[in-house]
C-alpha cells in the first residue's frame, strides 16, 4: 500500500487505555493514520457505517459494533479487521468474508492465560485449597477429616476435551508434572497430539479413567451439553472437572445434581445459560466447586498484548507490498472455521 493506511480504532475509555497504552499507539502511528473512537462510549452500527468510507483497517474489541452487510458495503477500502479480543463471531458477518476482508482474533494471545487458569484450578482442586481455607476462616477448624487428603498433580492421568490453542498451552504447562495426557478431539491429527505429549482417547475413557478432566472445546450446536447427564455420571469418583472454555458444554442442571453427591470436584469460569451467575444459583452453595466470573483470559495488565498483535497484523497487511504470508500473521480467522471459535 503506497500511502499510509487509515486505521479506525474502536475501543474507548478504560478499554482503550488498557489495550492501547502509549507504546502501542506509537507503534500504530509510525505507519498509519489512526482515527480513534472519540464518542466516550461504544459506537453503534449506524455510526460505524458513516465512518468507514475511507478506512483501510479497523481494530475492534469487546462491545464493538457488528460489521453487517451494510457496514461492509460502506467500506470499499477495508482490507482487515483486527479483533483485540477472543471470539469474532458477534462482530463479523458473512459479508466480511465474501469481500475477502482479512479477520484476525487475539485468541492466540489469550490462550496462555486461559491455560494458566486451568492449571491453577487443577492444583487448587487437587489440594483442596479453598475447602481448607474455608475451614480455617469460617469453621475455625485446624484440620477437617471429611475434606479428604490433598493430592498431587504429578503422574496423574489428565484428559483434555478439545485440543485447540488453550489446550495446547495447557499441555505445555503440564509437562513438568509428568502426567499421562489423553485427548478427545476428532479434528486433530495423532501426530499433533504426539508432538504435545498427548495420545488420543475416547470420551468414555477420559471420563472414567482421568483424575483431571479439562474442557477446551468450542461452543457449537453439536457440542451443546457435550457433558450430558449420562456423561457426567461417568466421571470417576474423586476426579476434578475444569471448564475454562464455554458454559454450554455442560448440562448445568445435571452438573449440580452430580456435585451435590460430593463424588467429584469442579472448577468453573464459564456458565450456561446465564452470565453473570444468578445470585441464588445452587452452584454458589456447593463446597466442592470453585467459581470465578469468566476471568480466565489475560489480566488487565497484559491487555496491551492484544492491541500490539492487532497493530502488527495491520502493519503486515497494509504496510507491505503484496499479501503477507499467513505464517507471519497471528490469529487469522477463516470463514470455514468461524463456527469453531470458542
Amino acid at each position: 500500500m503506497a500511502t499510509r493506511p487509515n486505521v479506525l480504532v474502536l475501543p474507548h475509555g478504560d478499554q482503550f487505555e488498557t489495550i492501547f497504552p502509549d507504546s502501542v499507539r506509537r507503534e500504530l502511528e509510525v505507519f498509519a493514520e489512526a482515527r480513534y473512537n472519540d464518542l466516550g462510549r461504544e459506537m453503534t452500527e449506524e455510526e460505524l457505517r458513516h465512518r468507514v468510507s475511507d478506512i483501510d483497517a479497523c481494530i475492534t474489541t469487546w462491545g464493538s459494533p457488528r460489521f453487517t452487510p451494510e457496514v461492509v458495503a460502506a467500506a470499499p477500502r477495508l482490507a482487515v479487521i483486527a479483533h483485540a479480543a477472543g471470539t469474532v463471531k458477534p462482530y463479523v458477518s458473512d459479508a466480511v468474508f465474501s469481500r475477502d476482508i482479512l479477520v484476525t482474533s487475539a485468541a492466540p494471545i489469550m490462550a496462555p492465560y486461559v491455560a494458566e487458569m486451568a492449571l491453577l484450578f487443577t492444583l487448587a482442586c487437587l489440594r483442596n485449597l479453598l475447602r481448607h481455607d474455608r475451614a480455617l476462616k469460617h469453621d475455625r477448624a485446624w484440620q477437617v477429616e471429611d475434606l479428604g487428603s490433598p493430592d498431587t498433580l504429578r503422574d496423574q492421568r489428565v484428559g483434555l476435551i478439545g485440543f485447540g490453542a488453550t489446550a495446547r498451552e495447557f499441555a505445555a504447562l503440564l509437562k513438568p508434572f509428568h502426567v499421562d495426557l489423553l485427548c478427545s478431539d476428532p479434528h486433530v491429527d495423532r501426530a499433533i497430539l504426539a508432538a504435545h505429549g498427548a495420545r488420543p482417547a475416547g470420551m468414555e475413557e477420559i471420563l472414567t479413567t482421568c483424575r483431571v478432566v479439562s474442557l477446551h472445546a468450542a461452543s457449537l450446536p453439536s457440542t451443546r451439553h457435550l457433558l450430558s447427564a449420562a456423561r457426567l455420571r461417568l466421571i470417576a469418583d474423586g476426579a476434578v472437572l475444569i471448564n475454562t472454555a464455554r458454559g454450554a458444554l455442560i448440562d448445568t442442571d445435571a452438573l449440580v445434581k452430580e456435585l451435590q453427591t460430593g463424588r467429584f470436584t469442579a472448577a468453573l469460569d464459564v456458565f450456561d445459560p446465564d452470565e453473570p451467575l444468578p445470585a441464588d444459583h445452587p452452584l454458589r452453595d456447593l463446597p466442592n466447586v470453585i467459581l470465578t466470573p469468566h476471568v480466565a483470559g489475560p489480566v488487565r495488565s497484559r491487555y496491551w498484548e492484544m492491541g500490539r498483535q492487532a497493530v502488527n497484523n495491520i502493519r503486515l497487511v497494509c504496510a507491505t507490498d503484496g499479501p503477507p504470508s499467513t505464517h507471519e500473521l497471528s490469529g487469522v480467522v477463516a470463514a470455514e472455521h468461524l463456527d469453531w471459535l470458542a
